[in-house]
């Protein structure tokens, strides 16, 4: 069979174990890389570095979801779904890059800028793909899994709001706190479906993959929610710990693709 006639039933199980490596050696980059940086050279090398891995991290996810895309063109889902994860994960890349130019570059403040238009557009577009995926393979969405979706990102936002508001006088709780409140909102609501994923394909020939993607999407969302708290005091720089969130969830996402490109 041609690699671009891809069957509208895929396989109920294949076997596809994780090779539990893979996970130490993200886990020995990330850190490694946050050390080096921290530790190992200048600060002012330091931004420049971590900026540039920054933004190749989403690249390189953009450039597998296309690639996954083109194989699966002629697919009823999964030639739409990752053209969409591919194009969200670009959005990424040029937010990541425009935000090098504001804050290196020109030397202005980045948060909030044209770069945030950019990084929004990861949600919508995650959620298109995590949509036709569940929805190909699952057309009813019982009550219980809808009232998950509807209360997961409710309670992360209420959680968000409950640390910012005990850290911050509530003065200062204007314009920043609801800002980031979006973007907190709209990333727990992308892990929600991930999540609803998860647990419908748990069983079947793109479980794993699935459950690779699901931890991603969980790193980004603790990484974003953590970022949007710190830019309500000014505590966020290139340097900070919460970027091994990002890198931690590009790399398995990475994983996630290549797997699900290995599995059917």
């Amino acid at each position: 069979m041609d690699s671009n006639e891809v069957p509208d039933i895929v396989p109920d199980k294949i076997k596809s174990p994780y090779d539990y490596k893979i996970f130490i050696i993200i886990a020995a980059i990330v850190i490694s890389f946050h050390m080096i940086i921290n530790f190992g050279i200048s600060e002012e090398n330091a931004d420049s570095i971590a900026s540039i891995f920054s933004f190749l991290n989403p690249l390189i996810v953009s450039v597998i979801g296309f690639s996954i895309a083109i194989r699966y063109r002629k697919s009823m889902v999964f030639g739409k779904s990752y053209f969409a994860l591919a194009i969200g994960y670009l959005g990424i890349f040029l937010g990541e890059v425009t935000y090098m130019i504001y804050d290196i570059v020109f030397n202005i403040e980045p948060f909030p800028s044209i770069a945030d238009v950019f990084f929004f557009m990861q949600y919508p577009l995650l959620l298109i793909h995590l949509i036709l995926n569940i929805r190909f393979f699952t057309p009813k969405i019982n009550t219980k899994s809808k009232i998950w979706i509807v209360l997961m990102p409710i309670l992360v936002l209420i959680g968000y709001s409950a640390i910012s508001i005990i850290e911050a006088d509530i003065g200062i709780l204007e314009f920043d706190f609801y800002y980031g409140a979006i973007f907190v909102y709209f990333s727990s609501l992308t892990l929600s479906f991930a999540v609803l994923g998860a647990i419908i394909f748990k069983e079947g020939a793109i479980g794993k993959a699935w459950f690779l993607l699901v931890i991603g999407i969980l790193f980004n969302t603790i990484g974003d929610t953590w970022y949007y708290n710190l830019e309500l005091f000014d505590a966020y720089d290139l340097l900070h710990p919460v970027n091994m969130f990002w890198y931690a969830g590009y790399w398995l996402v990475m994983y996630a693709l290549v797997k699900h490109k290995k599995t059917i």
